[in-house]
């Protein structure tokens, strides 16, 4: 009975994500420019973002140019990457910090995702276990299609990066996020301790 709720719940998200993508003009330029940014029809207008994005990532290397010392403004003011502070702040960390330092700052989002899954599964409270791992799935489908989106492994969309981009609202509510967590996780470690025998 499951699997069939899963089969018919991802039946309905590919339809609709097929008829979007087929009938929505917005969407059907976002599919154009993530099969090929780099077509000339379009590289120099839509596509710019996020060829110069990927652009960005390959100037990194393996070990970046610097902390502080990527290029996304020539001293004329001509923009070389558009929202480097908010969507294409994850091109900027493989400018900067190169595939190591970028690959780190994804090792510290999976620790984060199996910390918050950890809680989740040692919460005793059924509604605390869907908290937990609900606010961690949406944590890590934010980080997803962000990084996924500047890599283009899927197509970009304006989604911040948590911690990381610039915007106030996103800061605070990925921080309410992390203390409803941390709350989650404490009530968890104290009914372990109220047990006998509960806490090794």
């Amino acid at each position: 009975a499951r699997l069939s709720f899963v089969a018919a719940g991802g039946a309905m998200f590919f339809g609709g994500a097929l008829f979007f993508a087929r009938t929505v003009t917005h969407v059907q330029e976002r599919f154009t420019i993530w099969l090929d940014p780099f077509d000339r029809k379009v590289v120099e207008d839509e596509g710019y973002q996020i060829a110069q994005s990927l652009f960005a990532q390959a100037d990194g290397g393996l070990f970046g140019q610097g902390f502080g010392r990527a290029l996304f403004e020539l001293p004329t003011g001509q923009i070389i990457l558009p929202a480097a502070h908010t969507d294409l702040v994850y091109a900027l960390i493989v400018n900067e910090l190169g595939l190591f330092g970028a690959t780190g700052l994804l090792v510290a989002y999976l620790l984060f995702v199996a910390r918050g899954m950890k809680a989740a599964m040692l919460a005793g409270e059924g509604f605390s276990k869907l908290l937990a791992a609900g606010l961690t799935a949406v944590f890590a489908i934010q980080v997803f299609v962000i990084v996924g989106g500047v890599t283009r492994v899927i197509p970009l969309t304006g989604v911040t990066l948590p911690f990381v981009s610039y915007g106030g609202s996103s800061i605070l509510a990925n921080f309410v996020l992390l203390a409803l967590l941390l709350i989650v996780s404490d009530h968890a470690r104290r009914d372990r301790l109220a047990t006998p025998g509960g806490l090794v």
